[in-house]
């Protein structure tokens, strides 16, 4: 907080937002001098001016939703400047100089959309408050399943999406059960804990690696410097605690954990019909920072949690190769050391470890399913500002990977195994990669490459990237990028016995991405992408499909269908939206999004659209604060759906056949309406928020593809299986937070 004092006869100043330096409407400050109170509410340019002047004793209380309130004490006249953080920030005591809210974090990223922590933190849900459900509101997301985190890009799978916490890619970090979708899936990541996530939609930076279609950047916060504080939140399905504070005497750190647990598993284990639903977690996840000196830092986030399902009840309806009970336990360690010897150089080493355990048995106590995964990780990188214009950029990484599991498939009568795929090995992934940057007038160029190797796979990979930031005018911007990527198989493909193929190769994918932004005023901008994505020796199983021939035979799935680098396609389309980013007024977006794709198999000789490809895509989001303690928020999306995946025919509503084509049926549209409402109450050092949301606000009935459950030989029926997604389902979240910097004096 920075203030001036002047000799005036009365107290004021100026309140700004600390992320972006705008200042702040409706923002409600109170003074209080002894057992007098005295209100103000700031206008739209931010200022607050109380008609007496202040003595020594007295406070200021600043309160504003969406915010943490600020309390400083005042000894007589003054005009004070002062910030106030966002709550999903780590706590500043200064307004951060910045251009715009639309500036780019990484100018080689062509597609690039920024969540604050305010977006994330009402996109996120009061039923699950998973930051991955805010992503999915994003211009180019597609996600049409109320139950998992996981998204589409651009017609991609989420396995092809890479996801990065504090610099390092994560293998699996989720509450889910393997093999079993009916319990759905639920992000480790604590919203609370997130202090901003990054899409790069397409052409990513050649930072990224390992992954061929997009990445999403994630960014914990700190905690806080100033003084300890812990929160409370309380909602449908669980609970958490997260508590921060300073490190040491001279506040040279700070420390930050959470601890969360869900509920909704017991009263689920009430209701016979939800049996197969009764999913459990629990987690911690953490981050500490301390200043080793002026020029160094060390970072230590953390992350444990563990999923479980609970089937006992329904063990009498159970098939021998049903799951009754499973287990998937993941911890993550992320060491970080920066040094900046000079202004102009700054090293940062990252070094991870990442561990997860999964198994599954069925009323037999059998194990379907035992997976033990891990992963040592360091990336080294360096910044060189050798011209002010022109930074240099070059890292490495170096992952060391464990993969040991089995998948077992029963017969009932005789009881036997019927098969039984097992896996174990090791592999090196290790990769470099250097990007430079120059920038003259309206003109930024980045060029940048990356090599790659993996020790199990023969092939090296060379990843080029290029692309241009051209500002036509003082409103006008324009960016194309050209880049290719790489994706190596994961060890599971490589090593299964019966289906694995030791001989497969790494996935690749070429971008071309070209945008044209004009921004109406300071805080909105218009907005128009185009891409086109082409990809080989993707990785599938084209025999596990059973279909029709085209001599009207039906072709049956062999017992063993091994992985191949069968499939190659296009990924082509446009999208656009407008975005207004402001404190005070409505914010938020409204987008479109046209995807086309054409895959082609070279097994089968099939073509067809891809299997997350949604023709058309509608995201919005608006958020208005409408007093200080008040903020509404709505969100929207519609999307004509994904392909059945499959080769089936419809002849009517209900009743499905085998077919020739692949992907030919789509799911019907999905539609869905959130409505949210968050309430602030503020007792001196103890604050509340209720949150109060409603999902699927005009209860559209929406589904999604389950599985497949068989078809008859003699009449080609096929029984494609679907699940309902949400009904229209109110929810209510409470949020308690102690703050020690609010504490009387």
């Amino acid at each position: 907080m920075n203030f001036s004092v002047q000799a005036q006869g009365q107290l004021g100043g100026l309140v700004r937002d600390a992320q972006g330096g705008e200042p702040l409407a409706r923002v409600e400050c109170v003074l209080t001098c002894g057992s007098e109170l005295v209100t103000y509410r700031t206008g739209l340019d931010g200022r607050f001016a109380f008609g007496t002047g202040a003595v020594s004793g007295c406070s200021v209380t600043f309160s504003a939703v969406g915010y943490r309130p600020l309390r400083i004490s005042v000894a007589g006249p003054s005009e004070l400047e002062l910030a106030m953080t966002p709550d999903s920030l780590g706590r500043r005591d200064s307004v951060e100089v910045v251009e715009g809210p639309f500036d780019l974090t990484q100018t080689a990223s062509p597609s690039e959309r920024t969540l604050t922590g305010a977006e994330m933190k009402n996109l996120a849900g009061v039923l699950v408050d998973d930051p991955l459900r805010a992503v999915q509101a994003l211009p180019g997301v597609a996600s049409s399943n109320d139950f998992a985190a996981q998204f589409s890009v651009r017609g991609s799978a989420f396995e092809r999406v890479g996801l990065y916490v504090d610099g390092v890619l994560m293998h699996n970090p989720f509450h889910t059960v393997q093999n079993h979708q009916d319990t759905g899936s639920l992000s480790m990541l604590q919203a609370d804990l997130v202090e901003e996530m990054t899409l790069h939609a397409g052409a990513p930076p050649a930072v990224y690696q390992d992954r061929s279609a997009s990445v999403l950047d994630v960014r914990l916060r700190e905690g806080s410097r100033e003084g300890a504080a812990v929160r409370i939140n309380l909602g449908v399905t669980g609970a958490a605690v997260i508590a921060e504070g300073p490190l040491g005497r001279a506040s040279r750190g700070s420390w930050l954990a959470s601890m969360r647990r869900s509920y909704l598993q017991y009263l689920l284990r009430r209701v016979p019909e939800a049996s197969s639903m009764a999913f459990g977690f629990s987690d911690i996840q953490g981050k500490l920072a301390y200043d080793l000196s002026k020029s160094q830092n060390l970072t230590l986030s953390f992350m444990d949690g563990r999923s479980d399902l609970d089937r006992t009840r329904a063990q009498a309806t159970l098939g021998v190769n049903g799951i009754m009970e499973a287990d998937h336990h993941v911890t993550g360690l992320n060491l970080g050391w920066r040094y900046a010897p000079v202004t102009a150089v700054q090293v940062t080493n990252r070094l991870a470890w990442i561990r997860e355990r999964s198994d599954a048995r069925n009323p037999l106590e059998l194990y379907l399913v035992g997976q033990g995964y891990g992963e040592w990780v360091w990336n080294p990188s360096l910044v060189w500002s050798w011209n002010s214009k022109s930074p240099l950029q070059a890292g490495g990484s170096f992952r060391r990977l464990h993969d040991d599991g089995f998948l077992a498939i029963y017969n009932f009568n005789p009881l036997a195994v019927r098969r039984r795929d097992n896996w174990h090995g090791t592999g090196v992934r290790s990769g470099g990669y250097v990007q430079q940057d120059w920038s003259g007038g309206p003109l930024t160029l980045t060029a940048g490459v990356r090599t790659d190797t993996y020790s199990a796979v023969s092939a090296p990979a060379v990843s080029p990237h290029a692309s241009a930031v051209v500002r036509v005018g003082p409103a006008t911007r324009l960016q194309m990028a050209w880049s290719q990527a790489v994706q190596y198989p994961a060890l599971q493909l490589l090593l299964t016995e019966n289906t694995g193929n030791p001989f497969l190769l790494p996935e690749r994918a070429n971008h071309v991405v070209a945008a044209v932004e004009q921004t109406l005023g300071q805080r909105t901008r218009l907005r128009a992408e185009f891409f086109y994505r082409a990809e080989r020796d993707l990785i599938r199983q084209p025999l596990l499909e059973a279909r029709l021939l085209a001599s009207g035979s039906i072709f049956h799935p062999p017992a063993i269908a091994p992985y191949l680098n069968s499939e190659r396609g296009i990924a082509r389309g446009a999208e656009i939206f407008l975005q207004r980013r402001t404190a005070n007024r409505v914010s938020g977006w409204v987008s479109y999004g046209y995807v086309l794709t054409s895959m082609r198999d070279g097994v089968t000789g099939a073509a067809y659209p891809s299997d997350f490809e949604q023709r058309h895509t509608v995201n919005a989001y608006a958020s208005y604060r409408v007093r200080p303690s008040v903020n509404l928020s709505a969100r929207y999306s519609y999307g004509s759906n994904f392909p059945i995946p499959g080769y089936f025919r419809q002849t009517v509503p209900g009743t499905y056949y085998l077919d020739t084509r692949k992907n030919a049926l789509r799911l019907p549209s999905y539609q869905r309406v959130d409505v949210r409402a968050n309430k602030v109450f503020q007792w001196h050092s103890w604050r509340s928020t209720l949150f109060v949301e409603v999902a699927n606000l005009t209860n559209h009935e929406n589904v999604t593809y389950d599985y497949f459950n068989g078809f008859d030989s003699r009449t080609a029926q096929a029984y494609p299986r679907f699940l309902k997604l949400f009904p229209i389902v109110p929810a209510a979240g409470l949020m308690l937070e102690w703050d020690a910097r609010l504490r009387r004096r």
